[in-house]
């Protein structure tokens, strides 16, 4: 299958400068770039699917770059911020370069690649030079029209500086560079650097005129919240298990709704289209089963913490999902006592108590009340006396289940 095939039937295409998609995909082998901003780490969630869009490049035998913003992360994009970020230090940059490097390497399948830093050639700029050779080609006119620009200016509590108004032409002139130092023709990124991109497009052209091209592919929307993806109750969802647990990775992608599971499938793991298609036609006849979640779940936390962690969290999920722990391995039991939203309670405490203390409940009376109406169950038996208090046989390996509803679970860790 082509390439261009390829990135149409999982959704990756947004925009491209060609008249055809093919124009930049199906003919020579080209050199392309994504730009990285390092202010972090790590990457989240909300990046992935950028980074699988690479993966089906360079296994196409395309080229890739990898530019981090040492330059021009000290600027920021103005895109989707509200007021100017801070500077940062050449150390944080460096040790978030190092960090991103590995994750690179990771999740696009150990190919070769090539990462560089904006700020070796941007801080050798002359200022009358860039401005002479750069600025000019650039009319004010059109730059505060561009959509990273404009709700800056038109929204009277915020603003932006001119530094963070210069971000374009400085990411314009990163293609520039590339394309002189690395024979660099195609820019990809998602649709919200649109103009840039094409700013570095335009200034090739006008500079040097040679053909560039520019790409670009949908952002992703939380279509349940309208938020940005990759977003959850505690914050951003990590790729670094050191930010965000192996099991609380798996949660968040389980926990998703069905209104775009299908295309986070096609999105974000490396199943076939067929493969999906199966799993949506288990998950279709038996939706409770929650099938597509389970197999997004694990297929995305396999491919960013391996398969061991992804199994690991798949046992724990599974037994909160049905409530029970009585089958639980070493290794599960570890992961689920420290992950999962837990309680230590002792022997003999009631179970208005013990909802409390679990928080799943906010009062006993509340308690009692999620009691009468049947929606408290314990190692998967409903409970249906709020007298009842907490005994020996209701724990396995020290533990036992305490959930409210269908979602809202507790680990009673037995002191």
């Amino acid at each position: 299958m082509a390439l261009s095939d390829i990135l149409r039937e999982r959704g990756y295409v947004y925009q491209h400068s060609s008249e055809t998609l093919e124009e930049i995909t199906d003919g020579e082998k080209r050199t392309l770039y994504l730009g990285v901003d390092p202010t972090a780490d790590s990457m989240h969630v909300g990046q992935l699917q950028g980074l699988l869009v690479l993966r089906r490049f360079v296994e196409d035998g395309h080229k890739l770059i990898i530019i981090v913003g040492g330059g021009t992360g000290m600027i920021g994009d103005p895109g989707g911020k509200s007021a100017e970020r801070n500077l940062l230090e050449d150390e944080t940059v460096e040790n978030n370069s190092k960090a991103l490097k590995k994750q690179f390497k990771q999740l696009l399948g150990g190919v070769d690649f090539q990462m560089v830093n904006n700020a070796d050639w941007l801080r050798k700029l002359n200022m009358m030079e860039f401005l002479r050779d750069v600025g000019k080609h650039f009319t004010v006119n059109e730059m505060i029209k561009r959509d990273s620009v404009r709700p800056r200016i038109e929204t009277p509590d915020q603003s932006i500086s001119y530094t963070e108004f210069s971000y374009m032409l400085l990411q314009a002139y990163d293609f520039l560079q590339l394309n002189k130092d690395y024979h660099c023709d195609l820019q990809v990124g998602g649709s919200d650097q649109w103009g840039n991109i094409l700013s570095g497009v335009e200034l090739i052209r006008r500079t040097n005129g040679n053909q560039a091209y520019a790409f670009s592919w949908p952002l992703l929307v939380d279509k349940a919240s309208g938020k940005k993806f990759g977003k959850s109750e505690g914050g951003a969802v990590w790729l670094d298990s050191a930010k965000t647990s192996a099991y609380q990775f798996y949660q968040f992608w389980f926990n998703l709704g069905d209104e775009a599971v299908e295309e986070y499938l096609l999105k974000m793991t490396l199943l076939t289209k067929d493969e999906i298609t199966m799993i949506m036609e288990r998950h279709a006849a038996d939706p409770a089963s929650r099938a597509a979640q389970t197999a997004l779940a694990w297929e995305v936390t396999a491919l960013v913490h391996g398969e061991d962690e992804a199994d690991k969290a798949e046992e724990v999920s599974g037994i909160i999902f049905k409530g029970e722990a009585q089958d639980i391995g070493a290794a599960g039991l570890a992961m689920l006592k420290q992950e999962a939203p837990s309680a230590t309670i002792k022997l003999e405490m009631s179970i208005l108590d013990a909802l409390v203390e679990a928080k799943l409940a906010t009062s006993k009376r509340e308690a009692r009340q999620f009691i009468e109406d049947g929606a408290v169950s314990l190692s998967g038996q409903t409970i249906s006396d709020p007298t009842r208090t907490l005994i020996s046989s209701d724990f396995s390996n020290g533990i036992a289940l305490l959930k409210r509803g269908k979602r809202n679970v507790s680990v009673l860790i037995l002191d």
